[in-house]
């Protein structure tokens, strides 16, 4: 298992489009997290948290449930150059834990990621059920 701290932030820019956006575009995407988590639904959007450059590569060390090429991902015209600009996406089976509240999530990488940068998704907003503001500090463990 592999346990790091990220900071909540919100989107860096209005475009392109976010997560909820591109999931409504993506229904394969949607099928693959349901089956690959065992859900009942997935939250349309992800929680962005601001984690060392060590970490989004040690999770390179963990087994991904979702392996995600950029040829499969619909992205609006204009857009289309980002999940090719990715490579793809790498998805992590794990857990979000604010104090003793504790929620099942993916953690998303880009397979070329920014150094910086996880997603996290649930089948529950992430912001509403933990109480997270911007800037708060989440401990964040992955399945190896």
């Amino acid at each position: 298992m592999i346990k790091f701290s990220g900071i909540v932030q919100s989107r860096s820019s209005v475009t392109p489009p976010g997560d909820a956006d591109v999931l409504a575009m993506n229904p394969a995407r949607r099928d693959r997290i349901l089956r690959a988590t065992g859900w009942k639904d997935v939250f349309p959007g992800t929680l962005n948290l601001k984690v060392t450059a060590d970490t989004v590569h040690r999770l390179l060390l963990c087994t991904p449930v979702i392996r995600e090429s950029a040829e499969d991902i619909v992205y609006p015209p204009e857009f289309a150059h980002i999940p090719r600009l990715r490579v793809g996406y790498l998805y992590f089976r794990g857990r979000i834990r604010k104090h003793d509240d504790v929620l099942p999530v993916l953690i998303r990488r880009a397979c070329n990621p920014l150094q910086e940068l996880l997603e996290a998704m649930s089948e529950f907003k992430l912001r509403d059920t933990l109480g997270l503001s911007d800037g708060e500090s989440v401990l964040c463990e992955i399945d190896a």
